[in-house]
């Protein structure tokens, strides 16, 4: 149970970063390219590979899960401190 709420925490971790990563690009093509298509596709990218990733863990048990989401919660903040450091 420890391996599986260790490799979840990973795995939170790296769609975390993935997504605050193409949130920050769906913003960018928002606001400073005005390509909307482009936004509506990242935003649909972002949010199938959380829920698919937060999904998955569920299945597995709770661990899994909280552990999941206590990694997304680190890959933001990991992301907001790569951003402010630019």
């Amino acid at each position: 149970m420890v391996l599986l709420g260790l490799a979840s925490l990973a795995l939170g971790i790296g769609v975390g970063l993935l997504h605050f990563t193409l949130l920050r690009a769906g913003t960018d093509a928002m606001l400073l390219e005005s390509k909307a298509l482009k936004a509506i596709a990242l935003t649909a990218l972002r949010f199938g590979l959380t829920i698919g990733a937060l999904v998955g863990c569920a299945l597995l048990g709770a661990v899994p899960l909280l552990a999941a989401a206590l990694g997304i919660g680190i890959g933001r903040m990991l992301t907001l401190r790569r951003a402010r450091s630019a």
